[in-house]
């Protein structure tokens, strides 16, 4: 994906101009962004606070200050991270289940000078997978807990110890957010979600976003939990998915009274009490001229993810409605099987804690 800065991988290489890069730069200095690792490689990217605020995701789309990646051996990385931090993480998280508006609210509160916000690290979406399905609080391997606290600790980089780092995860993380949270003293959360019908509608609403519930659905291996069934239809999996990321997120806001729960029909509708919100609480203030500006602009008009396709809320709930007509097969199939699995029993009416507003019903 990126070329190779120096011939050899080594913990010492060399960008373009020669100036050398050492260990506590690349600890400590988040213009050296560790992408994701490889074997026993991890692969950095030069960054800029400019950058950071261009790359919409920090996959594949990631826009670096160069395409020249920092390959670095990955042991002596690890060895290097203090037994002790000094300070440990403080990071505040946006959870999601997908198709839930985290990008918008994550763009929405990205404000340079401020904070620093970063969506969809490869590095932590790679952990949840390697967790596996059946993956507890504490119980992965020593290797796995070793790159995890190399990964909070990069994330945890920033460009003034005033300003908060912001990270928006993805559906794979979901499996680790116990992990997560138990590594770090600053309980600062939103679990951004939807209620089931209107989750269901979102993502089986078009045969590419059928192909996705397939894919996480193998690639989370969630027809290896206790209540899987042997065969099941898409609306069935993507109500497996729904229930296995609902029921996390109702399971750690019982936990913890700081977290905080946001119905994503809330920030649809109302986007600026939404990102005002948000904002606050993850202590990035913002007033009503500065949030109403966001709201008004650009970002609200167009599509979170491609900036170039023209999409409010209007034409959400245009297409909602259409989805939830087409897919209304998929729709009892799902009811039906979540009625049926001991875990919905357990479930709240709608998750507490919430944000602004109150929360639609979950089911």
């Amino acid at each position: 994906m990126f070329k190779s800065c120096v011939g050899e991988w080594g913990v010492d290489c060399y960008i373009a101009a020669m100036e050398r890069i050492t260990l506590p730069d690349l600890l400590t200095n988040p213009d050296f962004y560790l992408f994701g690792t490889e074997n026993d490689v991890a692969i950095f990217l030069a960054m800029n606070r400019q950058s950071y605020e261009r790359s919409i995701f920090f996959d594949g789309r990631i826009a670096p200050v160069s395409e020249q990646a920092i390959p670095v051996a990955l042991q002596p990385l690890l060895a290097a991270l203090p037994a002790t931090p000094a300070s440990p993480p403080h990071i505040g998280w946006i959870f999601h289940m997908a198709h839930t508006g985290s990008t918008l609210l994550a763009r929405a509160l990205d404000l340079p000078g401020r904070n620093l916000v970063i969506r969809e690290p490869v590095l932590l979406r790679s952990l949840g997978i390697e967790a596996g399905p059946l993956h507890q609080s504490g119980k992965g391997t020593a290797h796995w807990s070793q790159k995890l606290q190399l990964a909070l600790h990069m994330l945890d980089r920033r460009y003034a110890p005033d300003q908060p780092v912001l990270v928006k995860a993805n559906v794979p993380v979901n499996r680790i957010i116990p992990d997560l949270l138990e590594r770090s003293p600053y309980q600062k959360a939103v679990f951004l979600h939807f209620g089931l019908e209107d989750y269901l509608a979102a993502i089986l609403r078009g045969p590419n976003h059928r192909k996705w519930v397939e894919h996480i659905y193998t690639e989370l291996q969630l027809a290896d939990a206790p209540d899987a069934q042997t065969v099941m239809n898409i609306g069935e999996k993507a109500a497996a998915l729904w229930l296995y990321q609902i029921d996390i997120y109702a399971r750690m806001l019982a936990q913890n009274k700081d977290l905080r729960s946001l119905d994503a029909n809330i920030l649809f509708d109302d986007p600026l009490e939404s990102v005002r919100a948000a904002a606050a609480y993850f202590g990035c203030p913002m007033d009503t001229e500065e949030a109403g500006n966001i709201v008004a602009g650009p970002l609200f008009s167009t599509y979170s993810k491609n900036p170039g396709a023209a999409f409010d809320n209007a034409a959400r709930k245009k297409r909602l409605a259409l989805a939830q007509t087409e897919i209304s097969e998929q729709l009892m199939a799902a009811r039906h099987w979540v009625e049926r699995n001991p875990a919905a029993k357990a479930l709240p009416v709608r998750l507490g804690q919430a944000l602004c507003g109150e929360n639609g019903s979950l089911l």
